[in-house]
């Protein structure tokens, strides 16, 4: 029932943004396609996203490695006995597609879709951690509140929704030893979550600028499913485009957040850390494509501490 609802809002919104999208394209022509502000074309990032609610699409492909994963803890065999901790990586993935539709020059709506996966590198592992996968989307809407010459500043909402897959011969069988009378070898926990926020944007001159984000929401955990949590996403960026000064084509963007809803399925009660480096192709205002370079520390649902590095590359076309 709950997904039959979502389905048809989405489809309701949808449907409203392209009929409500056709006035606002005319006032579109006269922008630039990329966002320039106090002489600076922004380069967008995955960490604070974009205050500006401009027509465009964009996809991301990534993947990267988790370390220091402990797959079976130390235990005691005997006061002079111990089984040392058994630790090694795991492999992520991610794929994310997403669209924005700028209904008035203030107003803009996004729809995205993206999934994440992560497994074993070796059989050891593989039979530890399992396989999980993460699989959803996001509907939201952006509305600028405020912009002059060298600032700009947004409010969004967003509906998002998705669910983990989880698949763990381990814990099925620590579950038939136990004698659990249902032990589970798959599982799977939907996130329905709503959330509000504001983006911001600072062009200090053509060659640096600043942005930041600040989301607040409610939702369900997927740790413990039935159980709704508040949570919150705090992220600022720097970025360095090169290109107007020296006619360098490439761009850099340092950026870092602090989340407590760690969208990789980890514990809802830890806050996450990310640091990520993205490097840009600037020297055109229709498209940008960029490599990304990140590290993110969090805490999987077991209270395992573990570091995640990915590399990605990100196709953004505007119109």
């Amino acid at each position: 029932m709950k997904g039959t609802i979502l389905r048809l809002i989405g489809s309701v919104l949808i449907a409203s943004c392209i009929g409500l999208g056709l006035p606002g394209n005319a006032n579109a022509q006269d922008q630039e396609p990329r966002p320039v502000l106090g002489g600076h074309r922004f380069i967008w990032n995955p960490f604070t996203q974009s205050p500006y609610p401009r027509t465009m699409v964009r996809n991301l492909t990534g993947g990267g490695r988790f370390t220091n994963v402990e797959f079976i803890p130390s235990f005691d065999l005997g006061e002079d006995i111990t089984v040392e901790a058994v630790k090694g990586d795991l492999l992520f993935a991610e794929l994310e597609f997403a669209y924005m539709h700028q209904i008035q020059p203030w107003l803009g709506m996004w729809g995205s879709v993206g999934a994440l996966a992560r497994l074993g590198t070796d059989s050891g592992a593989l039979l530890a951690a399992g396989v999980t996968a993460i699989v959803g989307y996001e509907l939201g809407w952006l509305f600028k509140l405020y912009e002059g010459e060298t600032f700009v500043f947004s409010g969004t909402a967003a509906l998002a929704n998705d669910g983990v897959t989880d698949v763990n011969l381990l814990r099925w069988v620590k579950g038939v030893v136990g004698d659990d009378p249902r032990p589970t070898l798959a599982s799977s926990s939907p996130r329905l979550r709503g959330k509000g926020g504001v983006r911001g944007a600072w062009g200090i001159n053509e060659t640096w600028g600043v942005q930041f984000l600040s989301e607040f929401g409610y939702g369900e955990s997927t740790v413990r499913p039935g159980e709704n949590k508040a949570f919150w996403d705090v992220a600022g960026s720097t970025s360095l485009d090169l290109y107007p000064r020296t006619e360098v084509p490439l761009g850099f963007v340092l950026s870092a957040s602090s989340r407590s809803f760690p969208r990789e399925g980890g514990n809802p009660d830890i806050r996450t850390v990310d640091v990520g480096l993205r490097t840009a192709f600037t020297a055109r205002d229709s498209y940008l494509i960029a490599l990304d370079t990140n590290w993110n520390g969090f805490q999987l649902e077991d209270g395992d501490d573990i570091g995640l590095i990915r590399v990605g590359l990100s196709l953004q076309l505007y119109f």
